[in-house]
């Protein structure tokens, strides 16, 4: 139990955090202030200042009649949200105003935790006069941790595969994954992969552009080869900790392409497929298998294709910050077939978007994936789910949420998503990517390690 009271004199109200002062990322924090007088106006205000970005989120509460706020109970009533919002004051943080507009917060280093600080201050302040505030009434803090004490993590370089693998201590067997992020971010990306190594998941973040030898950018890359995937497959796989019988891949947007690529052109060595706000064809940069090159969508701003581009611009719309939305470039429907053979996946398949996704059309590409896949005759577990106010960016629950991010060459992009509702889904889609791999990946003798830190 974390606490803090300011000295200087007992009446003043004593914050309190109900859970453990280091807490996983995905788990709630519950923000109980005390010691108020009924019916007081407070802003309860979160902070932080991590890997050189400050973050930052406000709310409004009032005590009710025994001079208490509880953020799991009652609901704020002005700031950055309203309404009852128990990890409101996390998912809601934005960057401070010295950041550019669109900055998006991603961990880098997962072994270190996010410290964020909490502050109470009297009356219903905004951002601007809580950061001037310099004698709030009471402060806190709390560690956010991505994996607990029970991971390993290691660099992997084997032939020309490069990445991370984190899993649990221990021989195992446990059952693993390939997790794969999109063309925006290079190198690897260990959100998602350290907390599912802390739920017991030999999780390798896999890099395939930005990482050791391979080109900085996607659009710089000649071809995505499936032999790298596949080798990546193959070493992970013969691992001895690593569980027999298949692994699993999991994407979102191009990583959520390659993770249903996998799936169709070495079906015999994947288990299950979980696929995030995917398009589902091959573009930015060419694919290849044994020789064969598949069809690709190329939308690049840079290229003197002048019809090209004139055609992309007649299909982007602006959100009402000028943000990009760019999920009517995308080609006819009837040409998907030409870029992945969906009908030739045969294993359970998780197709996740939401239908406020600001990037990709889910109508056009979603649900067309899902009934490919389930037109094979024989692999019926295919399930697409789409949450109503989600956007494109479905990522591990309870961290700052990313709407809009500034994305060079094309400047802001608009991810999407009504912010509270995309907050509930990111809590929803990870409770059900994790049964999905449960019910499809731990053999029936496995027993989950403890989660806790």
């Amino acid at each position: 139990m974390a606490s803090a009271q300011s000295p200087s004199t007992s009446s003043r109200p004593e914050v309190s955090i109900a859970a453990s002062r280091s807490t996983l990322m995905y788990e709630v924090v519950t923000i109980e202030v005390k010691g108020l007088m009924p019916g007081e106006a407070i802003t309860l205000r979160t902070y932080f200042h991590d890997e050189g970005k400050k973050f930052e989120s406000h709310a409004h509460y009032r005590s009710d009649v025994n001079g208490k706020v509880n953020t799991s109970e009652q609901g704020s009533e002005g700031g950055q949200y309203t309404g009852v919002e128990p990890m409101g004051l996390f998912w809601s943080m934005t960057a401070c105003p010295n950041h550019k507009y669109g900055t998006r917060y991603m961990k880098n280093d997962v072994t270190k935790p996010l410290l964020v600080n909490i502050t109470v201050h009297c009356g219903h302040l905004d951002s601007s006069q809580c950061r001037h505030d310099v004698n709030p009434i009471a402060t806190t803090s709390v560690e956010r941790w991505y994996m607990n004490t029970n991971v390993e993590r290691f660099e992997v370089r084997a032939g020309r595969v490069r990445g991370i693998l984190l899993k649990p201590k221990g021989p195992g067997p446990f059952p693993a994954v390939i997790d794969m992020f999109g063309g925006v971010r290079p190198g690897c990306n260990e959100i998602r992969a350290a907390p599912l190594a802390t739920k017991g998941y030999v999780a390798f973040a896999l890099a395939y552009f930005g990482g050791e030898g391979q080109p900085p950018k996607l659009e710089d890359t000649k071809c995505l080869e499936m032999e790298y995937f596949e080798e990546a497959t193959d070493w992970l796989s013969s691992q001895p900790y690593v569980q027999a019988g298949g692994i699993g891949t999991i994407g979102i947007c191009k990583g959520g392409e390659m993770a249903l690529a996998m799936a169709i052109h070495f079906p015999e060595k994947i288990r299950a497929t979980i696929a995030f706000s995917t398009a589902g064809i091959f573009n930015v940069c060419p694919t290849s298998y044994k020789g064969e090159f598949f069809p690709h969508a190329e939308y690049d701003l840079h290229h003197d294709n002048y019809q090209q581009m004139a055609t992309i611009m007649n299909q982007i719309s602006f959100a009402p910050d000028g943000a990009l939305i760019t999920r009517d470039i995308s080609p006819d429907t009837k040409l998907l077939e030409r870029y992945q053979k969906f009908e030739k996946i045969q294993c359970p398949a998780l197709i996740i978007c939401g239908d406020h996704d600001g990037s990709v059309n889910w109508t056009n590409n979603g649900r067309i994936i899902a009934e490919k896949i389930q037109t094979n005759g024989h692999n019926n577990d295919c399930e697409l789910v789409v949450y109503p106010g989600g956007g494109h960016l479905i990522e591990p629950p309870q961290a700052p949420l990313c709407i809009t991010s500034y994305q060079p060459p094309w400047g802001l992009i608009h991810w999407g998503g009504i912010p509270a509702q995309h907050a509930h889904v990111q809590d929803e889609a990870w409770t059900k990517m994790l049964a999905f791999l449960e019910h499809n990946l731990r053999c029936d003798s496995q027993s989950i390690p403890a989660s806790k830190l």
